[in-house]
């Protein structure tokens, strides 16, 4: 007999695909002079297994708390040498997690990323209808 471990995982965060050719600290840079925030790199980064091939690729993570508003941000790399961390958003070089405890306005934070001089675009990403969205869970 075999049984299989359904697990339901809580997406409760706001994601944003930033598209830039910029390198990752040249866009943290960016986000928290126009955030106004304080993304700082994780020692760790992101492993993903690409199931093709059963090997991993490793996507850098920036993190920032906001004790102020109690909210999270987070940036990743979508892509690396070995594939994307979402597959199905190809377009995003970068992807930013908020985690909103305190409400934020998306359009306003969106503006303000597009304000950045080396940002391409700067789009939201409805993460419930992203078949990967697992990825996002660290």
């Amino acid at each position: 007999m075999k049984y299989l471990l359904d697990e339901e995982y809580d997406f409760d965060f706001k994601l944003i695909g930033i598209s830039c050719h910029e390198k990752d600290y040249r866009i943290t840079w960016g986000l928290n002079k126009y955030l106004n925030i304080a993304l700082q790199r994780k020692e760790e980064d992101i492993e993903v297994i690409i199931k093709k091939s059963n090997r991993y690729s490793h996507h850098s993570a920036y993190s920032f708390y906001d004790k102020e508003l109690d909210n999270d941000y987070s940036l990743l790399t979508n892509r690396s040498s070995m594939g994307y961390l979402i597959p199905e958003k190809v377009q995003a070089d970068y992807l930013l997690m908020i985690t909103d405890n305190y409400p934020i306005e998306m359009i306003e934070v969106l503006k303000k990323i597009r304000e950045i001089p080396f940002v391409l675009t700067a789009f939201d990403i409805d993460v419930h209808s992203l078949k990967s969205k697992e990825n996002l869970i660290f």
